[in-house]
């Protein structure tokens, strides 16, 4: 069980991050975002619960994925939830100025948002940002035309789309795509309340798709791949990237795949990799190994039950032929006795009598290994074990048959009492015994 913990540790918690280079540039993400409400229509639930806003959501995501060095949230929406152009310029002149003053850091922009139309000043500051550096990642779309939003179509920006299960999804655009990632995204909130009984625990399970979504676990690997090789280029992210993905149909580009992607650039990846297919083989292997075990438990008693029904006599026959053979040996081992007991079958007469005479002939050495049998027997097609063995056992007699038999008559007592003092105390019942 110890192995087990430490393998499943070591697959699914990434020990790899704590392996980074720590004495490189640092990693700022960047996320042009929402602030607004996305749950506007449960106003009622979310007197309960904590409000979640779209750029919440990619920030998760992007964390999740990538864990930059830091940060930096910048909202443009204004009062009505709207995308308000004056603050998303704004937002991408700081980052700007930001690349200026700051320029050996490595820094990703991501934009789960855009329009249709191009603004050239919108061009002319991503180009300008690019140009520092950066790496700009944006959202395809939800709308599922041939045709992506911009900023995600412009020249240089790693624009994506939402795939699942080795196909595009049916709302995400799919012009200019460079790379396809899983678009979604569920929480489960839980929170305790005190009541008029108690305490109630009211939960919210909230499921969202989209590009917006997609985009930010793009960029999360992104920042992983600068926080293990900093020097890293635009164009080699991309290619890595595209190169090992997984196919999607129809689309020359494929989906994302975190660990293969950081795998190609890191060994100790590489070795995590491989660590964990192994150990889905070895998963694999065991569940066939069980299921074949479960599937021989079932068939091997078949043939041995067809043989006894359809050839009676010649399966009598071998059973007492090893019996015959067991009580002629000087030593009797506890899984011969077993054997003879299983020899125990009240319809076969004579195969009864000759297991019986031979554990009679065997004596006080069979008691122990009756005894262990006996709740386990309790009655085939062709009879009642138990009576079968508490009979042997009172026959061959002894000190443990004694302490035995002793005991299941004290047990049978007890539950006799408690009969007789249940029909006491229920005059009714005892009447209605009494009638019976």
């Amino acid at each position: 069980m110890f192995i087990l913990l430490v393998a499943v540790c070591f697959v699914f918690l990434d020990p790899g991050q704590f392996l980074e280079d720590k004495t490189g540039p640092k990693v700022i993400a960047f996320v042009i975002d929402s602030a607004s409400s996305m749950m506007k229509k449960e106003r009622n639930i979310l007197d309960l619960f904590e409000d979640l806003t779209h750029g919440q959501v990619v920030c998760t995501l992007l964390r999740r994925y990538g864990e930059p060095h830091k940060l930096h949230f910048c909202s443009v929406d204004d009062t009505r939830g709207r995308v308000d152009s004056e603050r998303y310029l704004n937002a991408l002149t700081l980052i700007r100025s930001y690349l200026r003053d700051k320029p050996d850091d490595r820094v990703v922009v991501n934009i789960s948002l855009g329009s249709y139309s191009p603004k050239v000043q919108e061009t002319k500051l991503i180009r300008d940002i690019l140009e520092q550096g950066a790496i700009v990642v944006a959202a395809a779309g939800n709308n599922g035309i041939k045709e992506s939003i911009y900023p995600a179509a412009l020249d240089g920006v790693i624009c994506v789309g939402a795939s699942g299960n080795g196909v595009r999804k049916d709302y995400s655009n799919y012009g200019n795509i460079d790379i396809f990632a899983d678009g979604s995204y569920q929480t489960t909130r839980t929170l305790t309340l005190p009541s008029d009984t108690g305490f109630e625990t009211h939960a919210r399970t909230v499921k969202l798709n989209g590009t917006s979504f997609a985009a930010p676990k793009v960029s999360g690997v992104i920042v992983k791949m600068l926080r293990l090789e900093p020097s890293l280029e635009n164009r080699q992210i991309l290619e890595i990237l595209q190169n090992t993905s997984d196919a999607v149909l129809g689309f020359e580009q494929g989906s994302m795949d975190r660990l293969n992607a950081l795998s190609a650039i890191s060994e100790k990846y590489a070795a995590l990799r491989k660590a964990r297919q192994a150990f889905f083989v070895f998963l694999e292997v065991v569940c066939i190994i069980a299921l074949v075990c479960v599937g021989l438990l079932i068939v091997i008693p078949i043939p041995g039950f067809l043989f006894r029904v359809l050839f009676p006599s010649r399966w009598m026959a071998i059973r007492m032929r090893k019996i015959d053979k067991i009580m002629a040996g000087d030593r009797k081992r506890p899984r011969d006795i077993r054997y003879i007991i299983d020899c125990l079958f009240p319809g076969y007469s004579q195969l009864f009598e000759r297991a019986n005479k031979a554990l009679l002939e065997i004596g006080e050495p069979a008691v122990t290994q009756l005894i262990r049998l006996y709740p386990y027997k309790p009655c085939n097609e062709f009879g009642d074990f138990t009576t079968c063995i508490y009979n042997l056992i009172d026959e061959i007699g002894g000190k443990e048959a004694e302490e035995f038999l002793q005991a299941e008559q004290e047990s049978q007592n007890d539950v006799c009492e408690r009969d007789s003092h249940q029909r006491h105390e229920d005059p009714q019942s005892l009447q209605d015994f009494e009638k019976a």
